[in-house]
């Protein structure tokens, strides 16, 4: 897995760990979005996860529970914290289009 240097900024900007990061991409489900997968944490995913670690891991992983992480290919393009509905078009856009995170559901904006 490598990452490009604005996934390293995200990454120290935002808390995330790149063990936070191998956690997504081991257990967590993706989406794709523009060509590139979005992979982010479900419940079954997140509850094989935690089977596996130590308390001080379990705390870690806490933290990532509600982050994303982008790739495309084997390459780490950036990382982030997931809110409830996310946006995946640019503003100004002719086409928008809300995905609801919880349940992958496009709806209208």
């Amino acid at each position: 897995m490598e990452f490009t240097a604005h996934a390293v900024q995200r990454c120290s900007q935002r808390g995330i760990r790149i063990q936070q990061v191998e956690w997504l991409v081991r257990y967590g489900i993706y989406t794709w979005n523009r060509g590139a997968q979005v992979f982010f944490f479900d419940r079954s995913g997140f509850q094989r996860l935690l089977l596996g670690l130590s308390v001080s891991e379990r705390q870690l992983a806490e933290k990532a529970r509600n982050s994303y992480v982008v790739m495309k290919g084997e390459q780490v393009l950036t990382v982030g914290h997931r809110q409830a509905v996310f946006c995946t078009s640019k503003p100004g856009s002719h086409h928008h289009r809300r995905v609801d995170w919880r349940h992958g559901q496009t709806r209208a904006a």
